[in-house]
């Protein structure tokens, strides 16, 4: 046989051997539970750090110890144990943080995991990819890069910075302020003022606002402001309509969204 045939052949045989790979890279090959707990007493401030997966934090009344319980997947049986929950506790700081592989030439690993804590309890969430719910906390600071995020009933101020993925917040007795990429927007029940630096992308609208709500800077689509106790102020608005109602204080928008 020509080298020139035989070299088709070995390329043709890699080709079909790395397609068959990345045809499997959601595929979880095998899977394993990851569980951590800790007493709850004299901690004050969970941080929690996901990476691929889909991720819920939970407040719980009552509760006396703080638990994560998940589960890990894997493309490849061989990278399962490299996925881990791994817990650690500095003062009244406890940090619960998903390990998973980074450099796998294919396939994929990933680990989903709920974490519940006291209800009112201090939450600090850094999240890769996934879905992400966070209810019944404290005050809570959230970083978050894709995939839709849910966050409702919090005690405190809130503070978000979302990448892409439709947000909801809903029942807030604090201040919202959020930073969002792409993907609808809903803000409702909340005790304090809103404040947007920065919305891409997507709808939003905001009901029920106690005191003032102020967009910095709203990018393409519609924006509907409806019940703010303050004032409302929309500094800087791209494509799409804005439409307010039922704003107790002064209205300070565009000139041409002006009713």
């Amino acid at each position: 046989m020509q080298r020139s045939t035989v070299r088709r052949i070995l390329v043709l045989a890699f080709l079909l051997t790395s397609t068959a790979a990345f045809a499997f890279d959601d595929d979880c090959e095998a899977t394993a539970a990851r569980a951590l707990r800790v007493p709850a007493s004299g901690i004050t401030h969970v941080v929690v750090i996901g990476k691929a997966g889909s991720l819920r934090v939970t407040g719980r009344d009552g509760a006396a110890e703080i638990r994560a319980d998940g589960t890990a997947c894997a493309s490849r049986s061989s990278v399962i144990d490299d996925i881990r929950l791994v817990g650690t506790r500095v003062g009244s700081e406890y940090r619960i943080e998903a390990i998973t592989p980074e450099d796998l030439w294919w396939g994929s690993a990933s680990l989903s995991f709920e974490v519940t804590l006291p209800a009112g309890m201090a939450v600090d969430v850094r999240d890769g990819s996934g879905d992400l719910a966070i209810v019944h906390t404290g005050q809570l600071h959230v970083v978050d890069g894709s995939g839709d995020l849910e966050i409702r009933d919090v005690r405190g101020n809130v503070d978000v910075r979302d990448g892409s993925g439709d947000t909801s917040i809903r029942n807030v007795s604090g201040n919202v302020s959020i930073t969002d990429g792409s993907g609808d927007l809903t803000i409702e029940h909340v005790g304090g003022s809103v404040t947007i630096p920065a919305d891409g992308s997507g709808g939003a609208e905001i009901r029920d606002v106690r005191h003032d709500v102020m967009v910095e800077a709203k990018g393409s689509g519609s924006l509907e402001v409806d019940g703010v106790g303050g004032d409302l102020t929309v500094q800087r608005k791209g494509g799409g309509s804005l439409d307010y109602a039922h704003v107790s204080g002064r209205v300070n928008v565009p000139e041409r969204w002006r009713h």
